[in-house]
């Protein structure tokens, strides 16, 4: 690691907590329905899309209905998409006659798009008409839309007592749309457009090379797609390479823009969570364990991949660092972003569980393999938008529920007693995370056509991670994946479906029944034995919960893939 390099990090971390509050404070207007300074222009697109959908603007419902409605709305444009995909050719914008695609993955793109994952078993380049794409993108926009309203839903159960409705589902998520996600994606997709990514309906340009040869290169509306991809947490891109495709991300200033993008809504929710609360001190402490954790995983990257392969350094044939190089572990990065910025994208990419990468994973060493791992299946390290911090609290629920046996006392959380229900629901939560992550990734190691997609080209615990992080990155709605694993077989496309879907919802019912059941109870007065919900001795409490429960969940699988790996490293010994 040099100066230069830490410095990139600290600046765009500093960045992306500096435009969060301002925000913050805008989110919290919104959904406490105050005036902001955007109603203007927003109300009038809002009420034009109440009265077209024929919805009550003011409706108030309680959490089992909000659930529904939400689900609902999801699955229909789940089946929506799927029609379009499958159906393509029949329609327009697809100069390049694509057929539509097949049926298992189109299963599991319309899926995985719509659930915030964005899993890509396809280049989007050379399968998808610019119709599809867009339509892909419409879904980037509802996807992200509801994770925040879902974490609305809770956030109001935890403030609101001896109440019924937690709000409505479409006024919270037409909202959603029209004041942030739109708004901030039509402001990035400009400054991507003037930084060099297109935006055309057109399939192909024609350009003539240094050499004086013709090529046809894909584009189309790439420069909208990468800027919904990245403020939604999405991280579907136009092309299949990603942020590694110069038009996605032409520059080192666009790295860190598209950093930036993915961290500052997540971030932003957590300072919002303590303004809608009024419990600013309990966010906070909430905020520095997620900021803890991202900066560990950060510098922990970068300290693997600066120092680069131990193996290669015993050889002599490690790449020294110099002026025009530096050094380290450069395989399957760009040589324009360098090795401070790779690292932080990727621990980025997965924390906020965006799945968009600027460098190839599968490439990096097996401890920076094992950060990026443990940060999809912790998936509350900010996380993507409002799951993240949903997973959050479900942990800080279990944290209170033990430290309350511990002295003896019934738990209380932000005054209101947390009672067998709220735990039960959220170790549900968090044991389905983990248990639809670990056991059809076991059945896919125990069937050949599981085994085939990471461990015949690299054997050993590397294959073993390709597959793990296959499964890690589809249920944390992240959707990277190690370059070495192939996923495009109807056996994957098939059951990462399965698991993007269980994965989304089953977590997201859970924590919604949590605020419909402490939304009923009565604000209890603090006493001398009211455990605090801030300061130092909260913040070991849930960072102590995460830890063990993360450690005591998926350490077993860990070991045997990257942590071996590493070790193995160490001794000389490759696979």
């Amino acid at each position: 690691m040099d100066i230069a390099g830490v410095l990139q990090i600290v600046i765009v971390l500093s960045a992306i907590i500096s435009a969060s509050i301002p925000l913050s404070r805008y989110m919290a207007h919104i959904f406490n329905g105050e005036a902001t300074f955007f109603d203007k222009i927003a109300n009038p697109a809002e009420n034009l899309t109440f009265k077209f959908l024929k919805l009550n603007e003011k409706e108030e419902t309680d959490w089992l209905t909000y659930l529904k409605t939400g689900l609902t709305a999801n699955f229909f444009m789940l089946a929506l998409v799927f029609i379009i995909l499958r159906f393509q050719n029949y329609l327009p914008f697809n100069q390049m006659h694509y057929k539509g695609i097949p049926w298992a993955l189109d299963f599991n793109t319309a899926i995985s798009f719509v659930t915030n994952t964005n899993w890509q078993n396809y280049a989007g380049e050379a399968a998808l008409s610019n119709f599809s794409q867009m339509a892909l993108v419409f879904l980037q926009f509802t996807s992200a839309a509801t994770g925040l309203v879902f974490l609305i839903a809770f956030i109001r159960g935890l403030a609101k007592t001896q109440a019924k409705n937690v709000g409505g589902f479409y006024p919270d998520f037409i909202k959603a749309l029209y004041r942030i996600f739109i708004p901030l994606a039509v402001v990035f997709a400009v400054i991507m457009l003037f930084m060099g990514s297109p935006q055309t309906f057109k399939m192909q340009k024609k350009v003539v090379d240094m050499t004086g040869a013709t090529q046809l290169l894909s584009v189309g509306p790439v420069a909208s797609m990468v800027s919904i991809e990245n403020i939604g947490t999405n991280g579907g891109g136009f092309y299949n390479a990603n942020a590694a495709q110069p038009y996605e991300n032409p520059t080192p200033f666009t790295n860190a823009l598209l950093i930036f993008m993915m961290g500052v809504i997540p971030t932003a929710i957590f300072f919002m969570y303590g303004i809608m609360i009024k419990d600013k001190k309990h966010a906070f402490s909430l905020f520095l364990v997620a900021l803890t954790l991202l900066a560990v995983c950060i510098f922990t990257i970068y300290r693997q991949e600066a120092a680069g392969n131990p193996f290669l350094a015993k050889l002599g044939a490690a790449v020294r660092a110099s002026k025009y190089n530096p050094g380290g572990n450069m395989t399957g990065k760009e040589e324009h972003i360098g090795i401070a910025q790779s690292s932080m994208f990727a621990a980025a990419t997965t924390a906020f569980t965006t799945g968009n990468v600027d460098s190839a994973h599968d490439s990096y060493m097996p401890a920076s393999a094992a950060v990026l791992l443990g940060e999809m299946m912790l998936n509350l390290i900010f996380g993507g938008i409002g799951v993240g911090l949903l997973n959050m609290l479900a942990m800080v629920i279990i944290g209170v529920f033990i430290a309350g046996l511990m002295v003896g006392r019934t738990p209380e959380f932000l005054g209101k007693k947390i009672e067998s229900k709220e735990v039960k629901l959220a170790t549900l939560a968090m044991f389905a995370h983990a248990f639809i992550i670990i056991v059809p990734f076991a059945l896919a190691l125990s069937v050949p056509a599981g085994l085939a997609a990471g461990t015949t080209a690299n054997p050993g615990p590397h294959g073993f991670s390709e597959i793990l992080y296959a499964f890690a990155s589809a249920v944390a709605n992240n959707g990277s994946a190690m370059a070495g694993f192939n996923g495009a077989t109807v056996f994957y496309n098939v059951i990462l479906g399965v698991v993007i879907f269980l994965g989304r919802y089953v977590p997201i019912i859970c924590q919604v029944a949590i605020a419909g059941s402490l939304i009923k109870k009565k604000s209890v007065p603090e006493s001398s034995g009211t455990f605090p919900a801030h300061g130092p001795l909260f913040y070991f409490v849930v960072m102590g919960t995460i830890i063990l429960i993360g450690a005591l969940t998926f350490f077993p699988a860990l070991a045997l893939g990257p942590v071996a790996e590493h070790f193995a490293l160490m001794r000389g010994h490759l696979f």
